[in-house]
């Protein structure tokens, strides 16, 4: 039997790509399915879809941009309205940049979607997290993580060196398995599992903000070498769906746990990661 069987999942930027593959995937065994969404229009196309594969399945879709606190704070909330626990959260909604831009809230877009959107959004909703035995979080990070040789602590956002953003875009998947290591130990007295994976390249929609005529360029380029979003999505299912699942703080590739650079594995820079996030969220998170 798998252990999604019955199970109330919510996924972040569900509407294409792994995101979606996964969703549609889930479909056929749990319960009740919440998605986050930017697009209302493919927000109601993977609701259709999801329906036919499972009529009784329970949906939910709740808009979110990722770039904004206020945005995260509001559909946290709605979440929390509307759901009475979650059993699987997966992080999954990111974004891509060849050009620099900030945020509203004065932080680079590709840090505050790709790692300060995971820990907004997954510490407002650990309580319905909490609420079921044995819940699990997947953070969505990327072997992008090699990139760079640790957090840039004096210039977090790229703004001096950011050239075709691939350092940031590293950094920002390096926070993730810091975040995941660090949210593993505190939850582990709760019987919270929390794993991040490597989806590898996929073809998806992840670089389409991207105007510039190189990054156009780039993904034409390394078209032929992409994943299918199901195939891309392949360990996100099996992480889901194996029974008993007991590790946890880990970094999977192909089903399998990998390894990870030297530069996340220091616990301290965890910590200093998790502070730096609650100042530039402006809240504190006691777990």
């Amino acid at each position: 039997m798998k252990w999604t069987n019955n199970k109330t999942i919510l996924i972040t930027g569900a509407t294409n790509g792994i995101g979606k593959a996964a969703a549609i995937k889930f479909a056929e065994s749990a319960k009740s399915i919440a998605f986050t969404y930017r697009n209302e229009e493919l927000a109601e196309d993977l609701k259709n879809e999801m329906q036919k594969i499972n009529p009784n399945l329970s949906i939910n879709s709740f808009f979110c941009d990722f770039s904004v606190q206020d945005s995260i704070r509001e559909c946290a909330d709605k979440i929390k309205n509307d759901l009475k626990a979650i059993d699987l959260l997966i992080n999954n909604a990111g974004v891509v940049n060849t050009e620099y831009s900030e945020t509203i809230d004065g932080i680079e877009n590709t840090f505050a979607v790709n790692h300060l959107g995971y820990f907004l959004f997954t510490n407002l909703l650990l309580d319905l997290v909490k609420k079921e035995s044995e819940s699990r979080i997947i953070n969505v990070s990327s072997a992008a993580h090699h990139f760079v040789k640790g957090m840039q602590w004096d210039d977090i956002n790229y703004k001096d060196d950011f050239k075709m953003g691939l350092k940031a875009y590293g950094q920002s998947k390096l926070g993730n398995i810091l975040f995941t290591k660090q949210l593993a130990k505190k939850l582990q007295k709760d019987g919270v599992t929390v794993n991040a994976i490597h989806p590898g390249g996929v073809n998806t929609s992840l670089g389409n903000q991207n105007n510039s005529l190189l990054g156009r360029v780039l993904k034409i380029i390394l078209k032929p070498f992409f994943r299918s979003p199901l195939k891309g999505a392949n360990t996100i299912i099996y992480l889901a769906e194996i029974d008993g699942l007991s590790i946890t703080g880990a970094y999977w590739v192909d089903g399998r746990v990998a390894k990870t650079s030297h530069y996340s594995k220091n616990e301290a820079e965890a910590e200093k990661l998790w502070r730096l996030s609650e100042k530039l969220v402006n809240q504190e998170f006691d777990i």
